[in-house]
C-alpha cells in the first residue's frame, strides 16, 4: 500500500519539476526569439495592437514548446 503512496508522489513532483522546467525553458525561448528580431513584440502587440505580429508570437511560442516536449520525453523514456 504505501509503495503505490510513494510512487504516486513521486510521479506528482516529476511532473511538477517537468512543468516548471518546460514553462521556464518556453520562456527563455522566446526572449531569445524576441531578442534576435528587429521588433519589441510586447510593445507592439499590447500599445500598437499588431495582430499580425501576434499571430507570429503564438506560433513562436508554439513551435518551441512542441520541441521542449519531444525533448523531454526522449529524456524521460531514456530514465534520466
Amino acid at each position: 500500500m504505501w509503495g503505490y503512496l510513494w510512487e504516486g508522489l513521486v510521479n506528482i513532483c516529476s511532473t511538477i519539476i517537468y512543468c516548471i522546467l518546460g514553462f521556464g525553458l518556453l520562456g527563455i525561448g522566446y526572449k531569445i526569439f524576441e531578442f534576435i528580431t528587429p521588433y519589441d513584440f510586447d510593445r507592439q502587440i499590447a500599445e500598437e495592437k499588431n495582430l499580425p505580429l501576434g499571430i507570429i508570437a503564438g506560433s513562436v511560442i508554439f513551435s518551441v514548446a512542441l520541441i521542449i516536449i519531444y525533448v523531454m520525453a526522449k529524456f524521460v523514456a531514456r530514465g534520466f
